[in-house]
């Protein structure tokens, strides 16, 4: 959706009882509307005013809570319960979704936004084809990625699939796409001087375009991907679409190495593990390096792999 001086008030404007609304029904603090009263034009301006209806209703439908302590570990996270109806009920499965916020108290500006704008983009790119399950499994989509259950207990996860650090990275992508859009919103004559205020502060806040310090590593090796104008689009589209399942035989096929897909996303997996056993490590850091600049030097030969063979980069 493309945005100028002739729409930019009409859009923000829009929303703000609709904001008014949701955050008085589950009684949010104030800078918490505030942020929200310029996030939700922006997810409308990134996804389009074809999904403006199901993008309200995922803030509509998900809470956002604030923990009373602070983690260090995780600033915010998009929590999900599976659920299974009574007998005859339709959906069989249904999921009790929020965002939490670990670190509120001391959050800048930025990191709110950072924090928000992520943890609901995982949430919009759920939405379509939730949950799949058969006999024995029910799965529970997070973007790219999947928690399975066991059908006869839903409080016993069974698996996770290995590509929650490339839906990661992707989220990652788009909440500096996000942030960028509302960046953009100051170039305007905003007529709202409370939205005036607020992009005053982020523009004297970020410099240039905006960088997510989230999966840092995992980001910088896969720069090169992230850039491409084929795998970007195209896994954005059916990720958003839930048709995810499509993604590891188009990589392949461009590629021309089967299992390509899958060798990239356990290598990030691993990459993220090392990363924080790295961390923690007292002996052989040396080794530990080592081992993950080898198996940097493997996801960049895949990336290698599909520019090479990718017709439109």
């Amino acid at each position: 959706m493309n945005i100028d001086q002739s729409n930019i008030n009409e859009l923000l404007n829009k929303y703000i009882n609709f904001t008014n609304k949701i955050c008085d029904e589950k009684k949010y603090p104030n800078n918490i509307k505030h942020v929200l009263y310029i996030i939700i034009p922006a997810f409308v301006i990134k996804y389009g005013l074809k999904y403006e209806n199901m993008i309200l209703d995922c803030f509509d439908k998900i809470n956002i809570y604030i923990r009373e302590k602070d983690n260090d570990l995780c600033t915010a996270y998009f929590s999900r319960i599976m659920k299974k109806n009574p007998e005859g009920v339709k959906p069989k499965y249904y999921t009790i979704k929020a965002v939490v916020l670990n670190q509120y108290k001391e959050a800048s500006l930025v990191d709110m936004l950072d924090n928000i704008i992520h943890e609901f983009n995982h949430a919009v790119n759920s939405m379509i084809n939730e949950i799949k399950f058969d006999d024995k499994t029910v799965s529970m989509r997070t973007g790219l990625s999947y928690m399975t259950y066991d059908v006869n207990d839903l409080n016993h996860l069974k698996e996770k699939s290995k590509d929650i650090t490339l839906e990661e990275i992707i989220n990652t992508k788009q909440t500096e796409d996000i942030m960028n859009i509302i960046r953009s919103f100051s170039k305007y004559e905003v007529h709202n001087e409370e939205f005036n205020n607020t992009f005053y502060a982020l523009k004297h806040s970020i410099e240039g375009d905006y960088t997510s310090n989230a999966y840092y590593l995992q980001s910088f090796i896969c720069k090169e991907l992230m850039k491409n104008k084929t795998f970007v689009p195209t896994v954005e589209n059916l990720r958003f679409n839930g048709n995810v399942d499509d993604i590891s035989g188009w990589f392949d096929n461009i590629t021309g190495n089967e299992g390509s897909y899958n060798k990239l996303t356990h290598l990030l997996e691993e990459i993220l593990a090392d990363e924080a056993k790295l961390a923690k490590a007292k002996f052989f850091k040396n080794y530990k390096i080592n081992k993950i600049r080898e198996k940097m030097r493997q996801v960049m030969d895949i990336i290698k792999d599909y520019e090479n063979n990718c017709i439109f980069k």
